[in-house]
């Protein structure tokens, strides 16, 4: 909502910099101190103790963190320059210079941080008596394809007291220097290239200003770019072959002397402008009169602005393409060289030129110095009494802030020559300006939403004096944020961006700058502002672009991992009461409800606390309204449904079960001996994971009339969802009824809570097989309670029709594949059917006459079906033994033996026996059942133990074999059965003809077929398939016969 001040890198060995840049000074400083004492020493033992307190080490802590002889802060001192993609930070003093560099490192908390350490330090001049005077760091782009805006490299450029401008590397190796002007360099300024934003602005090029007290020396940035890139190559090159650098030839550059003002301390350059057509002839008319001619097209102008005195501040414009000097510059130069040449005549004659050789040498060593084109100013804001300090241009080059000597800071409209605002008390100020673009999702309610991005603008102010940074909007706009940090901190400003860059390589780049820094010398943090954009708008604009804002915070807090869930609460609850717009509300109570790591305690906590807040509300949004109310009573039946799951249950009797279990158990117990195969499935995928909050709130809905609808969503939700319901009241561990009570209360549909027991029940069929008796008698209170609930059994049923409730359970017992959960939902829904209809038969009959229901014979006929089926799929589950070839096991259910025909079970058991090697004289006694006691017993007896185990097995394989033809005598009689075996065989012939076993194996299987039909069928399929694999043919007669074969082989069945 607010703007904000954070920390992003912190500076290392900063101690050290301070010692290497003040070296010299505090040897001096010491070297005084200790003269001084040896001078006035006396023995001041006897009283020294008495004072050596606290407070002198206060004083010896404050005098080491400041150097010898300093009244003022040691960075005050130097000179300063921060890159603007902070990857560089140069500190000058003097002759010496630091390079820090960017580097990352990790700390106690396993974060990772960027931090700046020295990478560089020396001396920089070459001169004697020289010293810096003003840096700049500039990234240089690269020019590579793959490149996305980070700079290839960073250059140096540093100004010295003798008028020398010096480019270096990062690593301090000196790549060019050059002399333009002999006076000292006051400032050096940069400018990049900028995308206009829109379409008439004038594309401005890249440039380095050098400011000199009476001139101003421009250097085109794509000339300067190219011969920094050769000179860096050049340096490369040499050091590689261990050759000396060649001298680079000069940079060119335009020299401009600026006439008609005292003093100059600052300057910015605005770049080319071009005048209206109405400016144009009013600057004609006042520079030339009447009668002056005016252009046809206003001439492009390049605008310097300067401050200092005399005036205060000083407006010069330079035509593009009128750099060339002069005729009268050129004819005052002529006659300065000839009075110079007549001056050294006459004194050699006159025998002055002692010293003539010496000066010569000196003038031979000092190159030369090109003049300046005198510049008149233009106009200018006069102010006797006030001298400018610094002037600082926005990155639109429209405004510019101006610090003066009488503590006050200047807004400029360059474009109008006018000061348009003014602060007062901010002596020693230091601005910089900050350009804030607006967000992608500020626009989406905004009719102008396809326009372009607006930008918002504002002047950071930081007081020392005051050890304030302030931050006001532009242009007439208040101030929007106000920090208190440290009195001798820097405010770094580059206004500039990458050099080398252009409107064709800025294409899809995304620069990482940093606009503003704050640098504070006592921690070694630098920190940067971050303004929202709403901040520059006002009324409703402002209202909406802030929701906008706090929305967007909120999705940066619940995106982050390690935050607290307190902090969490407070910034969510803090968001969503401040948001306005119903619309931006609702998503963002949408988008914390729907966050993985918030905790329930949190979501009940905003939710509650935003319906109430609606409540006060004399305008209600309904729609948010009931969004709060729905999801607090979910939240609320979440959190009651987890309470439960921690109680203790009680256990009820089975009520006439026990026959019915006892009867089935071995089976039971043979099928989960065969289906507890060992499998790998994935953690997430576990029936045993908890339900989130947030996925409990995406399937569940509360419609108008305050009931709970379940979304069917996917299988794995659907179960998921299941488990989180009625597991625990399946293991015990909840008790059923309590658990009951509140889903009824909550206002499910009895019939989506059956259907998601029994997805439940027939999904955990292990862990049911592993206790059977406990869970049956769980799951038979479960189908009591559900069915006494309201709307579950129609009180107008007549026990003598089929009941839709109990249909349900058995359509789904019907169709499950798990056959053994699906016998014991079976027996429990028959039993819990009986006691229903017994006791409405009850209030309706006597008792001693027994109810009779077509309900009832229902649940007869399904539960006989699914004792069929359960020794099938036993059956089918038999392991086959190792090295032989077979497929995936058949999954079995009533659904698929009736949709597959009679001859599905027949084809499904002979697949069976292919699988387990049975030879056709074994399956023939088992199913005529021709072995006798004593063989068995004989088999028994002979051979060791793993013999003695297989033979068993066989048995027991061969018991499940024989049970499962009596329970489908017609499907599975011994002709078909041998048919159906001997057409696997063939199968498994035609795939591989080499074997054969295959062929022998039919043989004797057809042999052992007694239906005459049955055998000559199974003969001529077995002919045409044994001509097809000899002569590998394809025609299409062979397949033609094959299906009238075996159509009329059905038909004989």
């Amino acid at each position: 909502m607010s703007c904000s001040l954070f920390e992003f890198c912190r500076l290392q060995e900063l101690r050290t910099v301070r010692d290497f840049l003040f070296q010299n000074q505090s040897k001096e400083s010491l070297e005084e101190k200790n003269q001084t004492e040896n001078e006035l020493s006396w023995d001041t033992s006897d009283w020294e103790s008495g004072w050596d307190n606290g407070d002198n080490k206060e004083e010896e802590s404050t005098s080491l963190s400041k150097p010898p002889g300093q009244s003022q802060p040691w960075l005050q001192d130097c000179v300063v320059s921060l890159s603007p993609c902070a990857d560089l930070l140069v500190v000058a003093r003097e002759q010496k210079a630091v390079f820090l560099s960017a580097k990352w490192r990790t700390d106690q908390s396993g974060r990772e941080e960027m931090t700046l350490a020295v990478s560089w330090s020396g001396t920089l001049s070459t001169e004697e008596g020289e010293s810096v005077s003003s840096v700049i760091a500039i990234p240089l782009a690269s020019q590579k394809r793959s490149s996305t805006g980070r700079p290839d490299w960073t250059c140096i450029v540093v100004g010295f007291t003798s008028g020398y401008v010096r480019f270096y590397t990062e690593s301090g190796v000196l790549l060019l220097a050059q002399l333009l002007h002999v006076d000292p360099v006051l400032r050096l300024k940069c400018r990049t290239y900028e995308i206009p934003r829109h379409p008439g602005v004038t594309e401005q090029h890249e440039e380095l200003s050098i400011l000199y007290p009476a001139a101003l020396v421009t250097i085109d940035g794509f000339s300067l770019f190219q011969s920094l890139r050769a000179c860096r190559n050049q340096v490369a090159r040499a050091a590689a072959a261990g050759s000396d650098v060649v001298p680079p030839p000069p940079l060119a550059y335009k020299k401009w002397g600026l006439q008609e003002m005292d003093t100059i301390v600052d300057h910015s350059s605005a770049g080319v402008m071009t005048l209206c057509v109405f400016d144009q002839m009013k600057n004609a008319s006042i520079l030339g009169g009447f009668h002056a001619s005016v252009k046809g097209s206003p001439p492009a102008m390049s605008q310097f602005v300067t401050v200092g005195s005399g005036p205060y501040t000083g407006f010069y414009y330079a035509v593009e393409g009128n750099s060339q000097p002069l005729l009268s510059h050129v004819a005052l130069a002529v006659a300065s060289k000839l009075t110079s040449a007549l001056f050294n005549a006459a004194s050699g004659w006159l025998g002055w030129n002692k010293n003539k050789s010496e000066e010569e040498a000196a003038q031979k060593q000092k190159p030369k110095v090109e003049p300046a084109t005198p510049l008149g100013i233009r106009f200018g804001l006069p102010d006797s009494r006030r001298h400018g300090e610094s002037i600082c241009l926005s990155p639109c080059n429209t405004l510019a802030g101006v610090t003066d000597d009488f503590g006050r800071v200047a807004l400029l409209d360059l474009a109008r020559g006018v000061t348009i605002r003014m602060w007062k008390g901010y002596r020693d100020a230091q601005l910089g300006w900050l350009q804030v673009q607006e967000e992608r999702g500020d626009r989406e309610f905004s009719p102008s939403a396809s326009l372009p991005r607006r930008h918002a603008l504002f002047l950071i102010i930081y007081a020392p004096r005051r050890g304030i940074l302030e931050v006001w909007a532009m242009q007439r706009g208040p101030r929007v944020g106000a920090f208190t940090v440290g009195k001798y901190c820097r405010l770094l400003y580059a206004g500039y961006h990458l050099m080398g860059v252009n409107s064709v390589t800025s294409q899809g780049w995304q620069l990482h700058t940093q606009q503003v820094c704050l640098l504070d010398p006592t921690t070694g943090a630098l920190r940067t502002i971050s303004i929202p954009f709403h901040l520059a708008l006002s009324d409703k604009k402002n209202e909406r672009a802030k929701d906008m804002h706090l929305l967007k915070r909120l999705s940066a807090v619940l995106k982050s991992r390690d935050v607290d869930p307190d902090a969490l609460e407070r910034e969510a609850k803090s968001a969503l009461l401040e948001i306005k717009h119903p619309a931006i509300k609702k998503q963002a109570l949408e988008s914390l409800l729907s966050n993985k790591n918030a905790p329930v305690s949190c979501l009940t906590n905003v939710t509650s606390a935003l319906h109430d807040a609606l409540k006060q509300q004399d305008e209600v949004e309904t729609s948010l309204l009931q969004l709060c109310s729905s999801h607090l009573k979910l939240l609320q039946l979440y959190t009651d449904i987890q309470q439960l799951q921690s109680a203790a249950n009680t256990d009820d009797s089975l009520e006439g079960l026990e026959e019915e279990l006892s009867r089935v158990e071995p089976t039971l117990q043979r099928y989960a001996q065969l289906s507890s195969k060992p499998s790998v499935s994935f953690a997430q995928d576990s029936p045993d994971t908890p339900l989130s909050a947030q996925a409990f709130l995406t399937q569940l809905e509360v419609t108008e009339d305050g009931r709970v609808k379940v979304n069917r969503g996917s299988d794995a939700e659907w179960n998921q969802l299941g488990n989180f319901l009625f597991w625990g009241c399946l293991c015990g561990k909840s008790p059923t009824h309590k658990v009951c009570d509140t889903l009824q209360l909550a206002g499910f549909s009895p019939q989506q809570l059956l259907s998601l027991l029994m997805s439940v029940w027939l999904q955990r069929e292990k862990e049911v097989l592993q206790k059977p008796v406990d869970t049956v008698k769980q799951l038979y209170t479960l189908l009591i309670a559900l069915s006494n609930m309201e709307g579950a059994v129609e009180e107008s049923w007549d026990p003598q029709s089929v009941s839709p409730w109990w249909q349900q359970v058995r359509l789904t017992c019907i169709q499950s594949h798990n056959a053994a959960a699906a016998l014991l939902a079976a027996l429990v829904a028959h039993c819990a059917a009986k006691a229903s209809i017994t006791s409405r038969a009850d209030s309706k009959l006597q008792s001693e006459w027994e109810a009779v229901s077509m309900e009832l014979e229902q649940w007869v006929v399904c539960v006989r079906q699914l004792e069929d089926v359960l020794v099938l799929q036993a059956l089918l589950l038999v392991p086959s033994p190792q090295g032989t070839a077979g497929g995936a096991v058949v999954q079995c259910s009533i659904k698929t033996l009736l949709e597959g025909g009679t001859g599905g079970i027949a084809d499904s058991v002979s697949k069976w026996v292919f699988r387990q090697n049975i030879t056709p004289e074994r399956l023939k006694e088992i199913l005529l059942s021709k072995e006798t006691e004593d063989e068995k017993k004989q088999k028994g007896d002979g051979g060791g133990a793993e013999e003695k185990r297989s033979h068993e097995e066989a048995d027991r394989t061969a018991e499940l074999l024989l049970a499962v033809c009596q329970r489908f005598p017609d499907s599975l009689s011994p002709d078909l059965l041998f048919a159906h075996c001997s057409w696997e065989y063939v199968v498994q012939w035609n795939k591989d003809p080499e074997v054969r076993k295959c062929s022998l194996t039919v043989q004797i299987s057809l042999s052992d077929v007694e239906n005459s039909c049955f055998f000559h069928i199974q003969s001529v399929l077995l002919l045409v398939s044994k001509l097809e694999v000899n002569l590998n043919m394809e025609d299409k007669h062979i397949f033609g016969l094959k299906k009238k074969l075996v159509l009329f082989w059905v038909l004989t069945k």
